[in-house]
């Protein structure tokens, strides 16, 4: 027998589908964007069990006849193109016709739809690939189409999906965009029985706002500008919205979502004099250029493009950014005064005051090279004794600070110190957190976390993807000494903070815990140990912020009370040793 067979229709229907269908977020874009293309001006969007269960697309688009809906589940059958020169003047989300049928093959689905102009709906049942027939049904206008059961005949595929907010959020990946992108049509997206954003038509700004947040309201730029037959239009981020994660950055060609390394490169060389490594400025934006300009057939999901002339608008992209960031005075403010969390410097078991913000300077007062109050002074006196309590008892396991003996602070980021066996070098920030870390952990076994309560109690509002995440780790946030509670949709109440950490930043620092849990989420960390390295990494002191003598040989003796006071919880190192016996040796002493 040859070895060289033709695949059965059900097992190609199935590889195709692997291509398209990923999981329940693919199904929701291709059919979204089937919507789209059908000139919808309202989607609708259901999902039960992050999708498993049900995913259903209502839209009031022109929908489809009896022909066109039996049509519509052969593979290749479109509407969208006709000849190959089509492939190069696309203007529809979808045109290779195998969403449906790649979906059909893996799912229990129902298409109902009614053709704009006609008197009757169609309905048609599909069970993994295998269609019933079509038969009449009362329906408005428009077109619904239900999943349920997605891979129930792939249990290999099955196997591979996560918990149900995990797909959610990667459903809201999908939708956001678009959402974005057409504000001129309305979204609604509910998540078992809940729901998650219901969005007008509206103006562009006004769409940011929506999906985003109030607080994004007079932080956003609208830039446009062209060059030849390339537009670039959108918005761009003041400082104040830099995340330290990837996710507020969106690419558009023509009105299609994308993804682009070099294109995503040329904003952020726009902002390069202003951001540091790491941190990401959020921005949206829209290049229309010529269909024979672009190639969007080169990728199944047609999320990738390839531009006739890339380097060209790598430029326009460019110049578009950094002229939007010169021509506002909203950005340097950003910059410079976004506050920082920065608990003082005092032993375990002290009383820990209130931290004070001096306007202007973006860093935290009290204790930080400013006068101290007589309180203070006796927490600092009491700090001291504590360090000597340390200097006492011996370790061989441990470094100890020399009762006594010189310490430095080196360019506002390292510090030197004279141990019992020689000099260390200490990074601040990752000794902090380390110390933070440890407390944490501590505080969320115990349940024991001190906190502060918020003179006045603050409204933070989230986008969805972000507010998804935060109720998961309420609780856990709150053993840390938050005082948050759920207070409408996509908000929460914060009444308090941890202890030492600044009133007027809990936001800032409840966003940047959200992207350092979400962007840490591969570690073989607990939920518990990945909150806690977190928010240590957030509300620790900073490389460049300086510090007084006392806080740094009180931040040493914390540090050498740690459990593990060399490593940091992500595994950098915290401390050099050098110790006598190599300092004598490099200087030659025998």
């Amino acid at each position: 027998m040859s070895r060289i067979h033709i695949l059965p229709d059900n097992l190609c229907n199935k590889i195709a589908a692997g291509e398209v269908v990923q999981r329940p977020a693919s199904v929701v874009k291709e059919l979204v964007e089937n919507s789209i293309d059908a000139e919808a001006t309202r989607i609708e969007v259901t999902i039960l069990n992050g999708g498993r269960d049900l995913i259903q697309v209502v839209d009031d688009g022109v929908g489809l006849d009896k022909e066109e809906l039996g049509l519509s589940l052969e593979r290749h059958a479109t509407s969208k193109i006709a000849e190959i020169e089509d492939l190069f003047r696309i203007r529809t989300m979808g045109f290779r016709g195998e969403a449906l049928p790649s979906i059909a093959s893996v799912s229990m689905l129902e298409l109902v739809s009614k053709a704009r102009g006609s008197d009757i709906a169609f309905s048609l049942e599909v069970q993994a690939g295998k269609a019933a027939e079509i038969m009449p049904i009362a329906w408005e206008q428009g077109t619904r189409i239900t999943v349920k059961n997605l891979f129930f005949n792939v249990p290999a595929r099955l196997k591979f999906l996560k918990a149900k907010r995990t797909e959610l959020n990667h459903i809201l990946e999908r939708v956001k965009p678009l959402a974005l992108i057409h504000p001129n049509i309305a979204f609604k997206l509910v998540a078992d029985d809940k729901v998650v954003f219901d969005l007008r038509v509206s103006t562009p700004e006004e769409r940011v706002v929506a999906v985003f947040g109030s607080d994004y309201l007079n932080k956003i730029i609208s830039v446009k500008d062209h060059r030849g037959n390339i537009n670039v239009t959108g918005f761009i981020g003041n400082l104040d919205l830099v995340r330290v994660a990837v996710g507020e950055q969106y690419l558009s060609v023509n009105h299609r979502p994308i993804t682009d390394r070099l294109i995503n490169n040329a904003v952020y060389q726009a902002y390069k004099s202003l951001i540091q490594r790491g941190e990401y400025p959020f921005y949206i934006l829209n290049i229309s250029v010529p269909l024979n300009e672009v190639d969007v057939n080169v990728h199944p999901t047609k999320t990738e493009i390839k531009f006739n002339d890339e380097w060209r608008v790598y430029h326009v992209v460019k110049e578009t950014v950094e002229n939007g960031l010169r021509a506002t005075l909203q950005v340097m403010p950003g910059f410079h005064n976004r506050p920082m969390a920065a608990p003082l410097f005092v032993p375990a078991g002290a009383e820990t005051p209130q931290t004070t913000f001096i306007a202007g300077t973006g860093q935290a007062g009290g204790d930080f090279g400013h006068s101290r109050s007589p309180e203070e002074s006796e927490i600092l006196q009491k700090a001291r004794q504590f360090s000597q309590v340390l200097d006492r008892g011996p370790s061989e396991s441990k470094p100890q600070r020399q009762h006594g003996g010189f310490i430095w602070q080196v360019h506002n980021k390292y510090i030197l110190s004279q141990i019992n066996n020689g000099i260390a070098i200490i990074d601040q920030h990752v000794a902090h957190e380390r110390i933070l870390y440890e407390e944490a952990l501590s505080d969320m076994n115990d349940k024991k976390g001190t906190s502060q309560q918020l003179l006045f109690p603050a409204n933070q509002e989230f986008s969805a993807d972000d507010y998804n995440i935060l109720v998961d780790i309420i609780p856990d946030l709150n053993a840390l000494g938050f005082r948050l509670r759920e207070f409408g949709p996509r908000t929460v109440l914060v009444e308090g903070v941890p202890s030492g950490m600044r009133g007027g930043s809990e936001g800032i620092i409840l966003k940047e815990i959200i992207d350092y849990y979400r962007e840490n989420r591969v570690f073989d960390y607990s939920p518990a140990k990945r909150l806690a390295a977190s928010y240590s990494c957030k509300a620790a002191v900073k490389a460049g912020d300086p510090l007084t003598e006392e806080e740094m040989r009180v931040l040493v003796d914390r540090l050498f009370a740690t459990e593990n006071p060399f490593y940091c919880p992500h595994g950098r190192p915290i401390i050099i040793n050098l110790s006598i016996d190599e300092l004598d040796k490099r200087f030659e002493r025998h």
